[in-house]
């Protein structure tokens, strides 16, 4: 199946005789793996470039590499800067607005529709003693008739 394709390293356009082909050419293809490969062309012949190392021992980076890392070392400070949470007092006061809303709300919807679900008040504990009170007296007075 021949369909025409641009090549991946020359950009030129070819027919391919597989669905699989992506270079035009064999030189092109072995250009392209000496690309990726970090082959430099020296005098006649592809030779691998080994990575320098300073005395330090640290790996020595290419000008435009050591640019670009610092750029966006840049841009990663600018971001992390305007990602800082900032302390608004409108929004806490909204914030706490907006709770007190709701626990009311419940409280009210609680209390008319399920009220036995609520916790005991002060008022609900001095009534209880009240009727207890009434109840211990009514048994007094029982035994003493």
């Amino acid at each position: 199946m021949k369909t025409d394709k641009n090549c991946k390293y020359c950009y030129q356009l070819f027919e391919s005789r597989r669905s699989n082909h992506v270079y035009c050419t064999t030189s092109c293809k072995t250009k392209a793996s000496y690309k990726r490969n970090n082959y430099k062309y020296i005098s006649g012949h592809y030779k691998k470039q080994d990575v320098e190392v300073e005395e330090s021992g640290q790996l020595m980076i290419p000008d435009n590499v050591s640019s670009q890392i610092q750029s966006l070392e840049d841009k990663l400070a600018t971001l992390q800067e305007s990602l800082k949470p900032t302390i608004n007092a409108a929004e806490i006061g909204s914030a706490a607005i907006g709770s007190v809303t709701a626990d009311a709300t419940i409280y009210g919807l609680k209390k008319l529709f399920n009220p036995s679900s609520l916790h005991a008040t002060k008022g609900d504990i001095e009534k209880l003693k009240n009727r207890i009170n009434d109840l211990s007296n009514l048994i007094t007075n029982i035994k003493n008739f």
